[in-house]
């Protein structure tokens, strides 16, 4: 039973994400301020992601430009905006990252999601559910992609 959960009004069960399944998220534009912030956050103060001079006389896009693991990080927070895993999202098991094109500030991304494999654990009410993902950029081009590994919540023990 599933009156005992807190769950959002549109989030999925692990019976509900069959291979195939299909999400996308809203996009989000990635600015100058977001890669800052992150800097700051992170420590990361790597000087192709916040020293202009720099990386316009050293770096490979002619300026500064934000850190791909942000990007990496924004597109986890736009899965959670979907509220697809809202409370049936127990945790991330595993994740793989490809960088494939950078992220400038300006691009507005979004991301897509592809169930690969639902598995329940037995005995257990949850499963293994592994997503394909793709970051893609308002002009369709896709900078990174890669795997995500989620232990979701099942309606029932070994769903």
């Amino acid at each position: 039973m599933t009156e005992d959960l807190p769950v959002g009004p549109n989030a999925y069960f692990l019976e509900d994400l069959a291979p195939g399944t299909r999400l996308v998220t809203q996009g989000r534009t990635v600015t100058e301020t977001d890669g800052l912030l992150w800097a700051m956050f992170t420590g990361d103060m790597n000087p192709m992601h916040v020293d202009e001079t720099f990386a316009a006389s050293h770096g490979l896009f002619g300026g500064r430009f934000p850190p791909g693991l942000m990007v990496v990080a924004l597109a986890s927070g736009l899965k959670e905006r979907t509220g697809a895993f809202a409370g049936t999202g127990l945790a991330m098991l595993s994740q793989t990252v490809h960088y494939q094109e950078v992220v400038l500030p300006g691009d507005t991304v979004h991301v897509q999601l592809t169930v690969r494999a639902a598995e329940p654990r037995s005995g257990k009410r949850d499963g293994r559910v592994t997503f394909d993902y793709q970051v893609v950029t308002d002009g369709g081009v896709i900078a990174i992609s890669g795997e995500w590994v989620m232990l979701v919540r099942a309606r029932a023990a070994g769903a």
